[in-house]
């Protein structure tokens, strides 16, 4: 970056006033002046800014630097790499997948009760939508759930880097999503299974966090990129042979093999853990 657009950052900053949202920043005429650049060119550069999703017209405060989002503006830097070629959709799943394996310790040292009970509702969204065939809203679900998970670091760069991978990849996963379904419901037999195993690996993941295990969540993460993986490249199985879950395995629902349960949909956000719950579930389980 240029040492002007620098230089003009530290203006806005120092000629600005700080709001709720952010810091509220000078008029055109203002910046102008304190610059001694054009009108145009301020715009110029105002408008790089709001690209990068870093300035935000915000109602009653005009102007406004913010921490920038995933979607706070058109300038998702994943994005234009993917759609100038520069990186391939493999390339950038890939680094999504060694992102989110690598911050499973740092979940472990940070992550609260109430922030458990709202991924395990994530999850229920998600076994709803795929019940119902909703592809969309099922991917919505999946990917609230992955940027929760980023979200416990409470670290806006983490917030910003998972969330612009997730939109850069929105087609893709979206495609996966319909692929793996239709896979496992024709394992099923062509019926909608009680629950599909591409969601119910997601309680695999509230679970290890709960045992507050750092090798517990870090081998659940890594079997959620592993089992999508292989029903998605995977043929289509015969009936019978896919990796089946029911609803009885969904927290709150009553586990065949007496997993201690997780709070159920009811239970309010931050209630103690119960005593006795084995660490992490094993792959006899799935």
């Amino acid at each position: 970056m240029d040492d002007e657009t620098l230089a003009f950052l530290d203006t806005l900053v120092a000629e600005g006033t700080e709001v709720e949202d952010g810091i509220r920043i000078p008029t055109e005429r203002r910046l102008a002046e304190a610059t001694g650049m054009s009108r145009a060119r301020v715009r110029e550069r105002l408008s790089g800014l709001q690209m990068l999703g870093m300035l935000q017209k915000v109602q009653g405060s005009g102007n406004v630097l913010v921490t920038p989002t995933f979607d706070g503006g058109s300038g998702n830097v994943f994005a234009l790499m993917l759609r100038a070629g520069m990186v391939t959709g493999s390339q950038l799943a890939e680094a999504r997948e060694m992102l989110e394996v690598a911050i499973a310790p740092r979940m472990v040292e940070r992550v609260t009760d109430e922030q458990i009970h709202e991924l395990e509702d994530l999850v229920y969204a998600m076994v709803d939508a795929s019940s119902n065939r909703d592809f969309v809203s099922g991917l919505e679900a999946d990917h609230a759930f992955h940027l929760a998970l980023f979200s416990i670091l409470g670290n806006p760069i983490m917030n910003y880097v998972a969330g612009g991978m997730n939109r850069a990849l929105h087609d893709l996963l979206l495609e996966r999503r319909r692929v793996v379904i239709s896979k496992e419901i024709a394992a099923n037999g062509g019926e909608i299974p009680e629950m599909f195993s591409s969601d119910a690996v997601h309680f695999e993941i509230t679970r290890a966090l709960r045992s507050r295990r750092r090798e517990a969540v870090a081998a659940a993460m890594a079997e959620h990129f592993d089992r999508w993986r292989r029903i998605s490249r995977g043929p289509a199985p015969r009936a019978g042979r896919a990796e089946t879950s029911t609803r009885a395995e969904m927290p709150g629902r009553g586990d065949p093999v007496g997993r201690a349960e997780p709070p159920s949909r009811t239970d309010s956000p931050g209630r103690p853990d119960p005593v006795g719950r084995p660490e992490t579930p094993t792959r006899g389980e799935e």
